[in-house]
């Protein structure tokens, strides 16, 4: 039979456990759900296999946003590219997330180019299904704030 000082250990080694995975989970929160200052709607219209979108921006801006190759593949580099005009964009992510399945963290910074060109790299994980729906949500910081725009496309295996 154990006695009391090793429940005692074990109770507090738990405890302790606890502590640290709740504090991990407060500091990666951020990381994970990014504060959005604004966020737009979805554009149904868009259709990023056919080409580039274009979302207007509040005050006046615009944002324009492709992936390529298309049509768009798993398991391949796809080539990212944002344009941002009528706003000084500081930096810009794309969060790529399943829709109707959680994926693993995808998130890559792009690179700032001349005149609001900012490019980079992704590539979407193969999926258990034939279809795969995702919602690439382009992050642009301009200004202090952080705006979310929204864009969704299919893959298919």
């Amino acid at each position: 039979m154990k006695s009391f000082s090793d429940k005692l250990l074990w109770g507090i080694i738990v405890l302790l456990a606890a502590a640290m995975a709740i504090t991990a989970a407060v500091k990666l929160s951020p990381l994970l759900n990014p504060p959005q200052d604004i966020s737009l709607p979805l554009n149904a219209a868009c259709d990023l296999h056919q080409g580039p979108c274009t979302t207007s921006l509040p005050g006046g801006g615009r944002l324009e946003f492709s992936l390529e190759p298309r049509p768009i593949p798993v398991l391949r580099p796809l080539r990212l590219q944002v344009r941002a005009t009528g706003i000084k964009a500081d930096s810009v992510e794309v969060d790529f997330a399943g829709v109707d399945m959680k994926m693993a963290f995808n998130r890559p910074r792009l690179v700032s180019g001349k005149e609001g060109l900012f490019t980079g790299e992704a590539t979407l994980p193969v999926c258990v299904r034939n279809k795969m729906a995702w919602q690439a949500t382009v992050l642009v910081e301009a200004d202090g704030q952080r705006i979310a725009v929204p864009f969704r496309f299919e893959t298919k295996r």
